[in-house]
């Protein structure tokens, strides 16, 4: 089972919703109490499933304009995770694609860069697998097929640039090998 830690707790990958699984939630709880003001908090309080705080602390991390184009990235990133467990994937869609551009805004040939992007594509590819989801239970299977596809292509594309970039962190490569198997096992 793909898993990290988060500010000491551990954390798996669940294989068929792709979501995070917190261990011990009342420690992850207990630091973000006492961290409210550190950005990580926003994706610690998303998986607690604390979404309206963390949709706020998000939107308060992106209101704060000195900092660069790839931490607005991060920062945007995040904020698109929370709308997207929120079920406001078109929404989440178009924050990933600006913290999509913003990768690029500094340096886009900067491994730092890449290795940002990388990352958005495989958090929208996770979007795009919610959404189509979504389109399926509501009997839309056309969106959904078209959804699906978008998010195997960000999937693919994820995990590409991670090995051609050398990522020397094999969890974060199991993740992008994760995501993109739950994407073609398809139901």
């Amino acid at each position: 089972m793909v898993g990290f830690s988060a500010a000491g707790v551990q954390v798996t990958l669940d294989d068929d919703t792709l979501r995070e699984i917190v261990e011990d939630p009342d420690a992850l709880s207990r630091w973000c109490a006492q961290n409210p003001e550190d950005p990580r908090s926003v994706a610690y309080l998303r998986m607690l499933g604390r979404l309206d705080e963390a949709a706020i602390a998000a939107r308060r991390s992106l209101e704060q304009a000195e900092h660069s184009a790839l931490v607005r990235a991060v920062r945007r990133t995040r904020y698109a995770h929370v709308l997207q467990w929120q079920g406001a994937f078109t929404s989440a869609e178009e924050q990933f694609d600006l913290a999509a551009e913003e990768t690029g805004l500094e340096d886009p040939t900067s491994p730092s860069s890449l290795a940002l992007l990388a990352s958005v594509f495989q958090h929208r590819a996770k979007c795009r697998f919610d959404h189509a989801l979504a389109a399926q239970e509501a009997g839309s299977p056309r969106t959904a097929a078209s959804l699906w596809h978008s998010a195997l292509e960000d999937a693919r594309r994820a995990l590409v640039m991670r090995e051609s970039l050398g990522e020397n962190d094999e969890s974060v490569l199991d993740s992008s090998r994760q995501t993109l198997a739950r994407l073609e096992r398809r139901s």
